[in-house]
């Protein structure tokens, strides 16, 4: 089958189980608590049904199993994404139970991600082989860790999920900067991993699909659910083809996101004053009065850009 059409079908069927999804959340009242001290026009999106990364990430997994199979990366790939999915479940989970937008502590967070990433990792490099070269961005230069790539890939994976995870705060902005980043991977696994190359094309269609409901105005959120899968996914798949270093790259609005929340933290604790209006600083920009399509738009932008930088980049 052509990729033209698995793409076109990884659309459509992600926005059938989008769809069947809502009213099943709706009727079990599991919707988004809103963060008190956001933006105030967030207010009205609370009960808007979340933990949509259902339907995409079980999209994704089914179509795997008809399209790629389960060679060995796909299997890392789909575990991964599994495994910070189900952290994120979990998160949602338990800000639902408790009605905030408090789930897991920060500190019960790191841990599984920890933990999932040791495992993710130390399976990869013991049967990959090569897992200890790391392309360096720009130089062109594959350098030789060896076992020490453990502990880098283990931070890597950590701190790509939850700039991710970051990442996810107005309508449609993870998924609109995800696309791109997937579209990227897919083109560069084209000539490494024919398997990693079809995943990727098959988790850029789930979430054009995903986009449809969860554009502004949102019909549904992803919640944790989604936003974790998505870092363990494109995570995992850079890994597999010696590519972690180009995240900072292809994956910059995500870094981005992440270092404007390191900054406003370090900010407020040793100078008692903010950088941002509030961080992660896509809500910077909504304080000053942007609209979220323009600030989706603009990011989205941005992602393209960074992504065919790194095409380019890696060749």
């Amino acid at each position: 089958m052509t990729k033209e059409i698995i793409l076109i079908i990884s659309i459509i069927c992600s926005l059938a189980a989008t769809k069947i999804l809502i009213p099943i959340l709706q009727k079990n009242k599991i919707g988004q608590p809103i963060r008190e001290e956001g933006n105030k026009e967030h207010y009205a999106k609370a009960g808007t049904p979340t933990m949509g990364g259902l339907a995409f990430v079980t999209v994704y997994i089914l179509l795997n199993a008809i399209f790629v199979g389960f060679g060995f990366d796909t299997l890392i790939v789909i575990l991964s994404t599994i495994l910070y999915g189900f952290i994120g479940f979990i998160d949602d989970y338990a800000k639902i139970k408790k009605a905030e937008n408090l789930g897991l502590t920060e500190r019960q967070k790191l841990v599984l991600q920890v933990l999932f990433a040791f495992v993710i990792v130390v399976v990869s490099y013991v049967v990959k082989g090569n897992l200890g070269y790391l392309l360096i961005p720009f130089f062109n230069i594959n350098l030789n860790l060896g076992i020490l790539v453990i502990p880098v890939l283990m931070f890597v994976f950590v701190g790509t999920t939850n700039a991710v995870n970051l990442t996810d705060g107005i309508d449609g902005l993870l998924a609109s900067i995800s696309i791109p980043v997937f579209f990227g991977i897919f083109m560069i696994a084209n000539s490494r991993s024919g398997d990693i190359s079809i995943s990727a094309l098959i988790f850029a269609g789930v979430l054009i699909g995903y986009l449809g409901f969860n554009s502004n105005p949102a019909s549904i959120f992803m919640g944790d659910t989604g936003s974790m899968a998505i870092g363990g996914a494109l995570t995992a798949m850079m890994m597999l083809m010696n590519l972690s270093l180009f995240l900072v790259i292809i994956g910059g609005i995500y870094m981005a996101e992440a270092l404007s929340v390191m900054l406003q933290v370090a900010s407020v604790k040793l100078r008692k004053k903010r950088i941002f209006l509030m961080s992660p600083f896509h809500h910077h920009y909504e304080l000053k009065g942007y609209k979220e399509p323009k600030i989706v738009a603009n990011f989205m932008i941005v992602s393209i850009i960074l992504t065919a930088l790194t095409v380019y980049l890696v060749g």
